[in-house]
């Protein structure tokens, strides 16, 4: 979040307005990252673990099916609507990755 102006002005430094929408919209979008971490690593482990659908069950709810209701949901906030969109579809694919997880313990042994 502290870096989201020198990285804005990296690329638009040109436009005052566009460098402060940049800006918003990275200090917004920068919270999903918190989450995605473990999203990735949820759907890994079970590809790791030989459980393709449980990997795609994540992926697929993480990249396309949360991702575009988010936005449709959202749209009506207007672009913060759609940068926080992402934070949205992140903490759902991190609800379902954890109960993905927390379900299959013992299916595989772990924690």
């Amino acid at each position: 979040m502290m870096l989201a102006k020198p990285l804005a002005m990296i690329f638009v430094a040109y436009d005052a307005e566009l460098l402060e929408l940049t800006k918003r919209a990275l200090t917004i979008y920068s919270l999903a990252f918190l989450m995605s971490g473990f999203n990735i690593f949820a759907s890994s482990f079970f590809t790791a673990l030989n459980d393709g659908l449980t990997s795609a069950l994540i992926s697929f709810g993480r990249t396309l099916m949360f991702q575009v209701g988010s936005v449709l949901l959202l749209l009506i906030f207007d672009v913060d609507g759609i940068w926080a969109a992402v934070i949205l579809a992140e903490g759902l694919a991190l609800i379902l990755s954890a109960v993905c997880v927390i379900r299959n313990r013992k299916k595989y042994g772990y924690a």
